[in-house]
């Protein structure tokens, strides 16, 4: 019984705790400490300096001041539109003409050249030449040191490759 009324107790003084923030989150702040980020008169004259001096520094450069920003801008820069006709046949230079002919026909010599080498029958001799490489024999592999390096390399292409060591078979 005591367990449950100290859980009552407890509710209710957080519900007056959060009663009391939410009044001092609505309340208006009318007594509000500094924080120095305030305009201030000291900083508000500085502010009239620096203004001033950059409409010195435009009336010097020849800029009209800008009296208001709903107006347009009394010195226009922008460039008068140029009116001219289209029709005019102004003399342009003459057009180079690339000639690319002989180098166009060497190279269709040799493509023709390349061709009519490969286009003959075959004769008995290039069918023996073919039948010799094809029947080459095998290489042989390597003795002594040399299988010893080939082996060492098959062993860490097969511990790349293979499958990992959780997953093999223990004999």
């Amino acid at each position: 019984m005591g367990e449950i009324l100290f859980l009552i107790v407890l509710f209710a003084v957080g519900g007056l705790l959060q009663a009391a923030g939410k009044r001092r989150r609505q309340a208006p702040r009318t007594n509000r400490p500094s924080t120095g980020l305030e305009p201030s008169d000291r900083s508000s004259g500085m502010l009239a300096e620096i203004q001033k001096a950059i409409e010195d520094m435009k009336r010097a450069n020849g800029v009209a001041p800008v009296e208001d920003e709903g107006e347009e801008e009394a010195v226009s820069r922008d460039v008068e539109p140029e009116v001219r006709s289209l029709e005019d046949l102004t003399p342009r230079p003459e057009r180079v003409v690339v000639d690319q002919d002989e180098a166009i026909e060497a190279l269709a010599a040799k493509r023709l050249e390349w061709s009519e080498s490969r286009s003959r029958p075959h004769t008995k001799a290039d069918h023996r030449a073919f039948d010799s490489k094809i029947r080459m024999p095998e290489p042989t592999l390597p003795t002594g040191l040399d299988r010893i390096a080939e082996l060492r390399r098959m062993i860490v292409w097969q511990e790349v490759l293979g499958k990992p060591v959780s997953l093999r078979d223990r004999q």
